[in-house]
């Protein structure tokens, strides 16, 4: 007789609780929790008694699941950026201090950079304008973008930090 998905749940929690500590989890860990019961559930219902034993099914299944999870969480973290608070003085992108203003976040970029800057940000062009411009392709300006964003951010967080 197939034992329910209560009793597997309480037999392989345990084993939950060993997979999270292995890979160093304790922010957030009941999401994780949850996050291994769905992967728990999931090898529960597709399990094939034929092709090896469900422990280490589940283990793989769990364990899988949990590295994707924190992979897109990683991914996630690189994109999104949060300040505890905004910067007492803002960038004024109006008339003569737009120079003034925009040197202080970017005189740390490449001229390839701060032309993606000045292209994209300020003047609105599009990706395959700039590329036209400059004649690159299309992923070099993206390469340039990906870039100054990365640098554009901890300058951001320097400031933010001193202030």
């Amino acid at each position: 007789m197939k034992p329910t998905f209560e009793e597997v749940l309480n037999q392989y929690t345990p084993m939950i609780h060993h997979i999270i500590k292995t890979l160093n989890i304790y922010k957030e860990k009941d999401r994780y929790v949850h996050e291994a019961t769905i992967a728990l559930w999931e090898a529960f219902c597709s399990q094939n008694c034929r092709k090896g034993s469900f422990t280490s099914y589940a283990y793989s299944s769990i364990r899988g699941k949990l590295l994707n999870h924190l992979k897109k969480e990683v991914r996630w973290e690189d994109t999104h950026m949060f300040m505890e608070a905004m910067p007492e003085e803002g960038i004024d992108f109006t008339g003569d201090s737009v120079d003034v203003g925009l040197e202080e976040y970017t005189r740390h970029l490449t001229d390839k950079q701060r032309k993606w800057v000045e292209e994209c940000i300020i003047k609105g062009k599009k990706l395959d304008e700039v590329a036209r411009q400059e004649e690159v392709t299309v992923s070099a300006v993206k390469s340039w973008r990906a870039e100054a964003l990365k640098k554009l951010r901890r300058e951001i967080n320097k400031v933010t930090l001193n202030s």
